[in-house]
């Protein structure tokens, strides 16, 4: 009964829903629960045996248990009713690392909602909200494999007060998370003297002493971006220095002795998170894609997002 009342209240939502999502009461089901269903026949047993034996006092406890049975029901529905929802940015992991969806929460109502559930199986998560407030509840996910994992479907419900009935809604936030390749583990640094390893290009431009300004190019680090001389025009400038250890690495898709399409995502993982590491400007080749040199927490979204998107 449970999955066959699932299936058709869900039978509406079709894809991603804009934002906010507010639950309003044309998208809330109830039903008894098992404890409600007791209840029900124990109501119907007590008001057979008044009916039988012309009691008064009997007719009088049904009738006041079930009012407080229809005021639970008016109640569940109001706990969840009026519940905006709204997704917030989701940091991409590595596979196998838990995904943390967040939410924010808002209750306009004057009234406080309690014991809301949000579900996705098997994952869940139980929150209550004050009246007129907004709070930021995560939904955790275990990551499988590399690629863009989108949320999906949502169940939120409510058992509260009496847990006599059921209330629930369904919700397909617009919320999706790029998981990166694993990186591989004691992987071998890039060498520079193997064809197809990497490519490693000198430059003039290191970072001991200063050498000038240019315009700013994608991929720089922040670090080095001039902010007084940026202030004072409708540019953005970028610091550049002097020295001996201005080096770029490229990474290439040929490695030697790899041949496995993951084994050579996961090598080019760990690359692309050593050369952030050590500060070293790097840029990627794979086949369909061409990313040039730069460095900085962007750059490496970028290349990590290539790898994870990447299909042979």
């Amino acid at each position: 009964m449970s999955k066959l009342a699932d299936k058709l209240s869900s039978r509406r939502l079709k894809g991603p829903e804009a934002e906010p999502i507010i639950l309003s009461r044309k998208r809330i089901y109830i039903l008894p629960t098992r404890y409600g269903v007791l209840f029900t026949l124990l109501l119907l047993i007590m008001l057979i045996g008044s009916i039988n034996y012309n009691n008064s006092l009997g007719f009088a406890l049904t009738f006041l248990m079930g009012s407080v049975a229809i005021i639970s029901m008016l109640h569940i529905h109001r706990n969840l009713s009026g519940v905006e929802i709204k997704t917030g940015t989701t940091r991409s992991v590595f596979s196998g690392q838990n995904i943390s969806f967040p939410f924010i929460i808002s209750n306009t109502g004057k009234i406080n909602k309690y014991a809301i559930v949000f579900l996705h199986n098997p994952e869940k998560t139980l929150i209550d909200i004050p009246a007129n407030s907004t709070i930021t509840t995560h939904l955790n996910i275990q990551s499988i494999r590399r690629g863009v994992i989108q949320l999906g479907r949502i169940k939120i419900f409510t058992d509260y007060p009496m847990s006599l009935f059921h209330a629930w809604s369904w919700v397909i936030p617009d919320c999706q998370c790029i998981i990166y390749p694993n990186p591989e583990d004691n992987s071998p640094p890039p060498d520079f003297e193997a064809k197809g390893s990497g490519e490693l290009i000198s430059s003039n431009k290191g970072q001991e002493d200063y050498y000038g300004m240019r315009h700013y190019q994608h991929g720089d680090p922040i670090k080095h971006i001039a902010w007084k001389q940026s202030a004072r025009s409708n540019e953005i400038f970028t610091k550049e220095f002097s020295g001996s250890g201005g080096q770029t690495l490229w990474l290439e898709w040929d490695i030697d002795n790899v041949t496995s399409l993951e084994h050579k995502l996961s090598r080019l993982c760990r690359w692309v998170l050593e050369c952030e590491k050590n500060d070293i400007n790097y840029g990627l080749r794979i086949p369909g894609n061409n990313i040039p040199p730069g460095n900085g927490h962007k750059h490496q979204h970028i290349c990590l997002s290539a790898l994870a998107l990447f299909a042979a």
